[in-house]
């Protein structure tokens, strides 16, 4: 398969790897959807991504050089993401475009990097918003791009990548598309729309001074800090940018989708760890409280996230309950 690509192929290639067992997709998820203060929610449980894996803080990450573990053949040198089996054609020979392994959507792809040694923790660069244009201009931009910048943006995985998702009409899609007035948003963010003829370097142009306005809203102004958590999510016409604080909260944990309502959690405890905290209350935690402004940091110590890594929630779910009831009447 090459560029352009025709989305009845990629779909139905994704079908021919799903029913092989070679990724993980569930096509009946347990999906529940409400509306918080004017800001829409849609839960999906889903046991696809229940064997999903978790990288440790950036502190804790081997030299850029060395090996992570001893890999098989199907990782390249650097890469902690297996390839064999999910890939469908490199993009500007900089990336290789693949099916994600662990899918929440049909279908749910990566746009990793041909360099093993990349980080996910890099900001993104002129190369993936040139392969990210390709990708989405190949597929007549009906799908968006997302991507989780650092552990605290809620990645995964340590090589960097970027993910490609459908909009689906029977499924929540990403605000920015939907409505030209932001909604109730909890949360801190950036966004810019532009003329659907902008080219990928101009787009950078666009993210990089997103961007410094998301180090001024984490406080990270005046310090050499490469590190800058935060999720994007680009469509057509428009690039979202969000600053992150905290992988997770309480055991409620999110990446770029949860940040845009669209929460995917693997059994009905993470959901319990998102309603009984209620959503609202979690994504400002994740992320910047709407209003609080510049100088919100991350609680540390030593260098080293003060989180909970449990997959339990830690406050009462009845009293948490009662809470987002409380919430969706205001």
């Amino acid at each position: 398969m090459t560029i352009p690509l025709s989305e009845e192929e990629l779909v139905a290639e994704f079908d021919r790897r799903w029913n092989r067992g070679i990724i993980f997709y569930e096509d009946n998820p347990k999906i529940q959807t409400q509306t918080v203060n004017g800001f829409q929610y849609e839960f999906t449980v889903t046991g696809a991504i229940g064997k999903k894996p978790f990288i440790k803080d950036n502190a804790d990450e081997p030299p850029a050089r060395t090996s992570l573990v001893k890999k098989s053949p199907g990782y390249v040198p650097g890469s902690d993401i297996d390839v064999s089996g999910y890939e469908i054609t490199y993009i500007n020979d900089t990336h290789l475009l693949m099916f994600n392994k662990f899918c929440m959507y049909r279908p749910h792809l990566l746009l990793l990097t041909k360099d093993g040694y990349r980080r996910q923790y890099e900001q993104l660069d002129l190369q993936d918003f040139q392969a990210s244009w390709n990708v989405l201009g190949s597929l007549n931009w009906k799908y968006f791009m997302f991507f989780n910048c650092g552990k605290d943006g809620g990645c995964s995985r340590l090589h960097k990548h970027m993910q490609i998702s459908p909009y689906l009409k029977d499924r929540l899609i990403p605000w920015p598309e939907t409505s030209s007035k932001p909604p109730n948003t909890p949360y801190e963010f950036v966004l810019r729309r532009f003329e659907s003829g902008l080219a990928p370097h101009e787009a950078l142009v666009i993210y990089e001074q997103m961007m410094a306005e998301v180090r001024s809203l984490l406080g990270l102004n005046g310090t050499r800090s490469d590190h800058v958590p935060h999720n994007v999510a680009l469509g057509q016409g428009w690039i979202l940018v969000i600053p992150r604080r905290n992988a997770g909260v309480g055991g409620a944990y999110g990446n770029t989708l949860s940040m845009l309502g669209m929460v995917s959690v693997a059994t009905k405890e993470e959901l319990r760890c998102w309603l009984s905290q209620g959503p609202r209350e979690v994504q400002s935690q994740l992320g910047i409280l709407k209003g609080v402004g510049s100088g919100a940091k991350a609680q540390s110590s030593n260098g080293h996230h003060i989180l909970s890594h449990s997959r339990g929630c830690s406050i009462s779910t009845q009293d948490g309950f009662e809470s987002q009831r409380q919430e969706a009447v205001n």
